[in-house]
C-alpha cells in the first residue's frame, strides 16, 4: 500500500538507509530495519533501494505533426543508415506591406532571399539542389486549422527557379535568381494597380514552395521565416543619377497557417518499415535493442515497466521517494553534424498512443537530461526523473496502459534523431532505480 505524500517531509529528519535488492519479488524478512523511535512513530521505517525492474522499449510514430506557423523553413534532404531518406519541403504565402512604386520605374531583377537561422542536420559539404515552385492553389488546411508534415499544396509541374549551392548555415543568407518574366509580370501589375493590397496579391501569386533535389544527400537546413522574403531591385531614372530601389515580398507570419513545412522519410527495407499507423509499435527487441526517436518525421521512444507493481508484494505502507530511468544514446547515432539534445520532454500516451498530457513538477516540465561522464569515451547517459510518472501508476484505479514517451524539444522544426540502448543492450542497460520508503504495519 502507498502511503502519502507528506510523510516525506518527516523521513527527511531521519538517516537514510539504502539497501540494495537483487530481485523484484521482495522478501522483506531479509531486509534490515531502520528503528526511528517511539516519539517520531511506533513504527519500523526501512528506505530501500531497488533497480532491477523490467524495462520494456518500443518505436512509434505519430500520424502527423503540425508544422504550421513554424518559425524555421526546413529545407534539404539526406540519407540514413537507420532513418532512411529525411525530405523536407517549405510552403509559404507572401505578403507587402507597400504596393506604391513610381510610374517611370525600371525592374532590373528579382529573386528570393533566404536567411540561414543556424540549425543545420548531416552534411553540410555536400551540395543541395534548390527547386522554387509557384503554387497553384491557395492555402487552406484540410482541417481548417492546421497544416502538419503530412500536408502539400498543389503547384505547377516545373519549378519557377533552380539553383545548386553548398549550404553555410553560419552564414547571412542564399539568394535564388528568378526568371525575369516572373518578376516583369508582377511588377507591371502593381504598377497598373492590378495588384495593391495582399488578398490582390493572392490573386496572382498564391504562394511558393522550396523542394530538394529528387537525388540530393547532404543536410537539412534552417531558414529564418521572419527574414526571408523576395526582393525587387528596379531603379528610377535620374538626369544625372538613377536611383536603385527595392521592393519586398516577405513571408506571411500574420496567422499560423501561412506556412508550413512537409517532412517526409523513406523507411523501406529498414526496421522502421513495420510502423504503418499510429497505435503499431516496433519492439526493441526486433531491431538491435534500440528505440528510435526522430523530430520532423514523428518517431518517439514508448517506455514502459512490466514488473513496476511488484513493489507491492512489500509488506506495509510506503512511498516512493525518488525514481530515476538510466537510459544511454548510442554513441554511433549522434556526431557533430548529427548534435544530441541536452534535454528530452516527457509525455504520458495512452493506450491508442494518443498524446494525453506532458508531466510536470511543483514547479516546472520535468526533462531528462545529458549527464556528460567521460564524454571523450563516449560515457554519456540520459538521466529521467520519473518520480511523477511511477508514483501515478502505483496508486492508479483503475489500472490503464498509459506509458511514457521521449520528445526532443523543437519536434515540429527540426529532424534531429537519436537511438536509445534499451534494457538489454549490451553497451548500457537502461536501468530503473527506485527508493522507496517503507513503514511496517505490524
Amino acid at each position: 500500500m502507498v502511503m502519502h505524500k507528506k510523510i516525506l517531509c518527516q523521513l527527511c529528519i531521519v538517516g537514510i538507509c539504502i539497501i540494495a535488492l537483487k530481485s523484484c519479488s521482495i522478501n522483506t524478512d531479509e531486509v534490515p530495519t531502520l528503528i526511528v523511535g517511539e516519539d517520531f512513530t511506533n513504527t519500523d521505517i526501512r528506505v530501500l533501494y531497488l533497480d532491477t525492474f523490467d524495462i520494456k522499449f518500443s518505436t512509434m510514430k505519430f500520424d502527423s505533426i503540425i508544422t504550421s506557423g513554424t518559425p524555421r523553413l526546413l529545407f534539404g534532404q539526406y540519407n540514413d543508415f537507420d532513418f532512411g531518406t529525411v525530405t523536407s519541403s517549405s510552403y509559404f504565402e507572401l505578403t507587402s506591406t507597400d504596393y506604391s512604386i513610381d510610374d517611370d520605374a525600371v525592374l532590373d531583377s528579382v529573386g528570393l532571399v533566404l536567411n540561414y537561422d543556424n540549425y543545420f542536420y548531416k552534411d553540410t559539404l555536400q551540395n543541395l539542389n534548390l527547386d522554387v515552385y509557384r503554387l497553384t492553389e491557395r492555402f487552406r488546411p484540410e482541417d481548417g486549422t492546421d497544416f502538419y508534415n503530412t500536408s502539400v499544396i498543389a503547384s505547377e509541374d516545373q519549378p519557377l527557379a533552380s539553383i545548386s549551392f553548398s549550404p553555410k548555415p553560419n552564414r547571412d543568407s542564399l539568394y535564388v535568381p528568378f526568371p525575369i518574366e516572373f518578376g516583369t509580370d508582377l511588377f507591371q501589375k502593381i504598377l497598373d494597380n492590378d495588384i495593391n493590397d495582399n488578398e490582390s496579391l493572392l490573386q496572382e501569386l498564391r504562394g511558393v514552395a522550396i523542394k530538394p533535389g529528387e537525388n540530393d544527400n547532404g543536410a537539412i537546413v534552417g531558414f529564418a521565416t521572419d527574414r526571408s522574403y523576395i526582393k525587387f531591385y528596379y531603379t528610377i531614372p535620374d538626369e544625372f543619377e538613377d536611383e536603385e530601389r527595392e521592393l519586398t515580398l516577405l513571408i506571411n507570419t500574420a496567422n499560423d497557417i501561412s506556412r508550413f513545412n512537409n517532412i517526409k522519410s523513406n523507411v523501406e527495407d529498414l526496421p522502421l518499415q513495420v510502423i504503418t499507423d499510429q497505435e503499431e509499435e516496433l519492439l526493441s527487441t526486433q531491431s538491435n535493442n534500440f528505440g528510435y526517436l526522430q523530430a520532423g518525421i514523428g518517431y518517439t521512444t514508448k517506455i514502459e515497466f512490466p514488473s513496476l507493481k511488484t513493489i507491492n508484494e512489500l509488506q506495509g505502507t510506503g512511498t516512493v521517494i525518488n525514481a530515476i530511468l538510466s537510459i544511454k544514446p548510442n554513441r554511433n547515432s549522434y556526431s557533430d553534424t548529427e548534435p544530441i539534445n541536452d534535454i528530452l520532454e516527457l509525455f504520458i500516451v495512452n493506450q491508442n498512443n494518443d498524446i494525453t498530457e506532458q508531466i510536470f513538477n511543483n514547479l516546472d516540465a520535468v526533462t531528462a537530461r545529458l549527464v556528460r561522464e567521460n564524454s571523450e569515451f563516449g560515457e554519456i547517459v540520459y538521466s529521467v526523473p520519473v518520480l511523477e510518472f511511477i508514483d501515478r501508476k502505483l496508486t492508479e484505479q483503475p489500472e490503464t496502459e498509459d506509458a511514457l514517451i521521449l520528445i526532443s524539444p523543437e519536434y515540429n522544426s527540426t529532424v534531429n534523431s537519436l537511438l536509445l540502448n534499451d534494457f538489454y543492450n549490451e553497451d548500457f542497460e537502461a536501468k530503473l532505480e527506485i527508493v522507496y520508503a517503507l513503514i511496517d504495519d505490524e
